[in-house]
């Protein structure tokens, strides 16, 4: 089998409609040819005619279907990111401004986070859009953390994630620093009054675990390892947007991000407490693929993130100042 002719030239570009990129993604990435054709309104008939012309091209099947199943060749697989990467290329292309009005301008950004970095950043940051850019659609979709780059073939703009799962080949831009703490509920029958909570306290506690903690992960320190795998666990909730909800009315400790844990007690009976360990600071990123480097709207919406950043920041160390005096 011979490989892909060379388009040093040009000349390939010119003999292959550029157009049929577009077929090309859907076949390799839905399960049948009638569902790459809805995928891109093309008919049964037409989705035949672009695999054919396709095959022609690469001199290789691309797609092989036995017994209802399809499945990639070898070429495939390599051409499926590929071709992806390209389309986000040409799409930034067409969709390039010189400049964004937040005023008047269109747009949407498709952003990539997790559902604690959506809570604690995304929510009160589109929020505060809502006036200043009317005509701007945020579009959060989510992030696995063990593969980001899914994040992109999805058609992600903007990746919000932490430092160390970063995508090297990206463009980052560091957004805020963040480190684990407690959360009780303003109640709580011992610990209420305090604004940390020390070893003995923390062992004897009994705790709520959200199955989606990266705290594990996120330490390499030996007492904070034990400490954690000590804790006295009396419920594991389905993510950390439920804690609230427990620790509420009860004597349960949880431990997690300190920012996602703020925004929780700004508007519920929640406290946040010093956690009993060394503390290890995790950094959160921006990260967008280099031909969006000068998208305007990209860019403004960044400044929004680290505008809201800098002034939460402010506001909570100001309260907190409060609180000791």
């Amino acid at each position: 089998m011979s490989g892909p002719p060379s388009v040093s030239d040009g000349e390939s570009v010119r003999r292959l409609n550029i157009n049929l990129l577009y077929p090309l993604d859907a076949i390799l990435h839905a399960p049948t040819l009638t569902e790459a054709g809805r995928r891109v309104r093309l008919s049964q008939s037409a989705m035949s005619h672009a695999l054919r012309r396709l095959r022609e091209h690469f001199s290789d099947d691309l797609v092989i279907h036995a017994g209802g199943e399809q499945q990639l060749t070898p070429l495939g697989l390599a051409l499926k990111g590929e071709v992806r990467r390209v389309l986000r290329d040409v799409d930034g292309v067409f969709n390039y401004a010189l400049s964004f009005d937040p005023l008047t301008s269109l747009g949407t950004v498709t952003v990539a986070a997790s559902d604690v970095v959506e809570q604690m950043l995304l929510g009160p940051v589109v929020r505060r859009l809502l006036a200043a850019a009317p005509g701007l659609s945020v579009d959060v979709i989510p992030l696995d953390l063990s593969a980001p780059h899914q994040a992109l073939n999805r058609g992600a703009d903007l990746l919000l994630l932490p430092q160390d799962v970063a995508l090297a080949e990206l463009e980052t831009l560091p957004i805020l620093t963040e480190h684990v703490s407690c959360m009780i509920w303003t109640g709580h029958s011992s610990l209420a009054g305090q604004y940390e909570i020390d070893d003995a306290e923390y062992r004897a506690a009994r705790h709520v675990v959200a199955r989606d903690e990266r705290t594990p992960v996120l330490t390499v320190n030996p007492h904070t390892v034990e400490l954690l795998n000590a804790r006295r666990i009396a419920m594991r909730t389905s993510s950390q947007a439920a804690l609230p909800a427990i620790v509420i009315g009860s004597d349960l400790v949880a431990t997690g991000s300190v920012w996602l844990f703020q925004h929780f007690a700004e508007t519920m009976p929640v406290k946040v407490l010093s956690a009993p360990f060394e503390r290890e600071v995790t950094l959160i990123v921006a990260q967008w693929a280099a031909h969006r480097r000068r998208d305007p709207m990209v860019a403004w919406f960044v400044e929004q993130i680290e505008s809201y950043v800098a002034l939460f920041t402010n506001t909570a160390r100001k309260q907190g100042d409060r609180s000791r005096s």
